[in-house]
């Protein structure tokens, strides 16, 4: 199965169009590596990340369904996630984002609260899981039946 996954990791790495992962926060290089990686094997795609400036966002940024968010280990990233999705989502109307955080934190940081407070307060829908939120987001006509 590793074979299967890193040929398709080789010819999405090939392919010269990328689909854009706009990303709400800075999230380490080990992140974005990780979570390139893990889209372009779960999709067959190669995946680059289009980081978002505050107060500007760009026609690319703002046309791609696939946006996430980084979470910083600890209690002070859960914290700055929020603060960053609150303020985002007072100036644009957010799409579903995957949650993007440290490989190094072995993905043992309890996400319920952020996940439960951003969709009350804030309407928007944080996914954790890429594989389902690569479902979420593709276009109709992509999805399996």
């Amino acid at each position: 199965m590793s074979d299967q996954a890193a040929g398709l990791r080789a010819y999405a790495n090939q392919r010269r169009d990328k689909v854009a992962l706009v990303t709400i926060g800075h999230p380490t290089p080990q992140a974005v590596t990780a979570t390139c990686e893990r889209l372009a094997s779960l999709s067959g795609l190669a995946w680059e990340t289009l980081p978002l400036a505050v107060g500007e966002v760009t026609t690319a940024q703002r046309s791609s369904p696939h946006w996430g968010i980084w979470v910083a280990a600890g209690a002070e990233g859960l914290q700055r996630a929020y603060r960053e999705l609150k303020q985002w989502s007072q100036r644009e109307r957010l799409p579903r984002l995957l949650v993007i955080r440290d490989p190094a934190s072995g993905g043992d940081m309890p996400l319920g609260n952020l996940v439960d407070t951003a969709r009350r307060f804030l309407a928007v829908e944080l996914v954790v899981d890429p594989a389902e939120w690569l479902a979420q987001t593709r276009p109709s006509s992509e999805r399996r039946s």
